[in-house]
C-alpha cells in the first residue's frame, strides 16, 4: 500500500487478534546493515511471536539477497506456532530494486487501499485518533469539521490525517473541533466528498496525465474518453496540475 496507509498498524493489530501474549519486533529495512541482518536471523530462530519487515522497498539488491537467505530456511512454517509469523510491508512502485526472490517467501498478500478510496472511514478514524493523541480526555469533532475532513484527498492517508489531528489536539485538549480549529491546509479545501468509484477514476487521470505531461489529449486517448469527458472530470475533481495542456 502507499505510504501512510497504515500497513504496520495493521500488522500490529492482527499480531493482537492472534497472538496477544506473544513479542512482537518491528525491524525497518531502512536501517540495512550487518548488524540489522543478523538480529532478523536470530528473531527468526526465536519461538513464537511476530516478527514485522517494514519499508522493504528500501533494500539495495544485496540487502534483498541477505534477507531472502535469512527467510529461506524457514519457508513453510507460516502455521507453526513454534515459529515466529512474519510480516512485510512495502510501497509498491517506490523501488528501483526486484523483489521477485524475497516476496516468495510471503504466501498471501493484502494491498491496504489509500484513505481517499473509503474516506467514509474518517468519521471512525477521526474519533480513534483523538482518544490515541488526547488519552482518552474528553475532545470531539463536529459535524461541520468532520465534513471539512471527509473532503480532503489524503494524498499522505492515515498517517496525513494523524498529523493535522495532532495540531488540532495540541491547540485544543478538550470541548469540540470546530472548522476553525482545522489547520489552514484543510479548510482551503472546498470540494464534496468523492465516492470510492469516483477516488480510483481521479487517480486514473491524474496517472495518465502524469504519463503524458499534462497532455489532456493523450490523457483521453489512454483512458479511452473522448477530450470533452476528461475537460469535464478535471474541472469536477478540481484536478490541478502544472503543465496542463
Amino acid at each position: 500500500g502507499e505510504a501512510g496507509t497504515g500497513k504496520a498498524t495493521i500488522a500490529r493489530a492482527t499480531h493482537q487478534g492472534r497472538t496477544p501474549a506473544a513479542h512482537l519486533r518491528v525491524f525497518d529495512a531502512e536501517q540495512y546493515g550487518p548488524g540489522w541482518i543478523a538480529e532478523v536471523a536470530e528473531e527468526l530462530e526465536s519461538g513464537g511471536g511476530t516478527l514485522v519487515l517494514t519499508h522493504l522497498e528500501r533494500l539495495d539488491p544485496a540487502g534483498v539477497q541477505a534477507l531472502a537467505d535469512a527467510l529461506e530456511p524457514h519457508r513453510g512454517f507460516t502455521t507453526d506456532p513454534e515459529r515466529p509469523w512474519v510480516v512485510a510491508t512495502l510501497t509498491p512502485g517506490a523501488n528501483t530494486v526486484d523483489l521477485r526472490d524475497l516476496l516468495v517467501h510471503f504466501p498471501s498478500t493484502v494491498e491496504v487501499p489509500p484513505l481517499r478510496h473509503h474516506v467514509e472511514d474518517v468519521t471512525d478514524l477521526v474519533p480513534y485518533l483523538i482518544a490515541r493523541l488526547t488519552r482518552g480526555a474528553e475532545l470531539s469533532c463536529s459535524a461541520e469539521a468532520m465534513r471539512v475532513l471527509m473532503r480532503n484527498r489524503w494524498p499522505g492517508n492515515v498517517e496525513q490525517l494523524y498529523q493535522v489531528l495532532r495540531k488540532v489536539v495540541s491547540r485544543r485538549r478538550t470541548g469540540v473541533v470546530g472548522k476553525d480549529d482545522l489547520p489552514a491546509e484543510c479548510r482551503a479545501i472546498t470540494r464534496r466528498v468523492l465516492t470510492p468509484l469516483e477516488a480510483i477514476e481521479c487517480d486514473a487521470i491524474v496517472d495518465a496525465l502524469i504519463d503524458t505531461d499534462g497532455n489532456k489529449a493523450e490523457a483521453a486517448r489512454h483512458l479511452g474518453m473522448s477530450r470533452a469527458t476528461i475537460y469535464r472530470k478535471i474541472r469536477g475533481y478540481g484536478i490541478s496540475m502544472p503543465n496542463l495542456s
